[in-house]
């Protein structure tokens, strides 16, 4: 499924499976982002992917001004409408991370939750991150979350599956050339629903690499949203602080 995330982020059960991600952990991870950038009061942010906005949200309260995207229109939906009952003027719009080119110049862009490696080559799902460091001003920064992939191949779960809110979802996970690749299967008593995720692997070196190939060092690196040190074997993710 070549474009698995067009139907997948747009479904109606999307935040159902991922509710565990919530405000509380978004909050406790930027609140640490923030003590560790110097961003002055104004600055300008891209929230990249941002889904249903709730990092962007907690920006926006912080006073920054915040730009923010994504390709689902229905959680870009749930984002506005949040924003607006906040009383927050975020600027969202709809978009695919590969053909993002803004005029505009941020103080920090955010790219968080996975939202790479999604497409069928190098070329594809690096091309924002070009873009990025083209739309970072001098000494920008630029926060990137993905899984760990050494910890992955050592710790995955074949199977499970877990009941929420009346759903019963059943995930099963295997690595296929190089890409981990979940099906998700819902049902809710009346109906099933197919849905798949297809995520290239890339190690922490070659992340590493291929950023400092566009011109981005590396600042600090996290293993997990708690912002624990990244341990190769055992951390969760690799969440990365670049600088311009």
């Amino acid at each position: 499924m070549a474009d698995w995330f067009k139907d997948w982020f747009a479904s109606d059960f999307y935040l159902s499976v991922y509710n565990h991600r919530n405000d509380e952990d978004a909050e406790k991870f930027l609140n640490g982002l923030l003590e560790l950038i110097s961003l002055s009061k104004g600055a300008k942010i891209l929230d990249a992917a941002c889904g249903a906005g709730r990092h962007s949200l907690f920006m926006a309260r912080k006073k920054f001004d915040v730009t923010a995207f994504d390709l689902s229109l229905p959680l870009l939906n749930k984002g506005i409408e949040k924003g607006r009952e906040l009383n927050l003027d975020i600027k969202f719009f709809n978009g695919d991370l590969r053909f993002i080119h803004l005029k505009e110049r941020f103080d920090l862009i955010m790219n968080l939750f996975t939202s790479f490696g999604y497409f069928n080559n190098d070329e594809e799902n690096f091309s924002f991150i070009k873009s990025a460091y083209e739309m970072l001003k001098e000494d920008g920064y630029f926060v990137f979350d993905y899984l760990n992939e050494q910890f992955l191949r050592k710790n995955l779960v074949p199977e499970s599956g877990r009941n929420i809110n009346g759903l019963k979802i059943f995930e099963k996970r295997e690595i296929i050339k190089n890409r981990i690749v979940k099906k998700i299967t819902i049902e809710n008593g009346r109906e099933r629903r197919d849905y798949e995720e297809s995520v290239q692997l890339y190690s922490f070196d070659e992340i590493i690499r291929k950023f400092n190939e566009i011109g981005f060092s590396a600042r600090k690196v996290w293993g997990n949203y708690s912002l624990d040190g990244f341990i190769p074997d055992t951390s969760e993710r690799i969440i990365i602080i670049f600088k311009k």
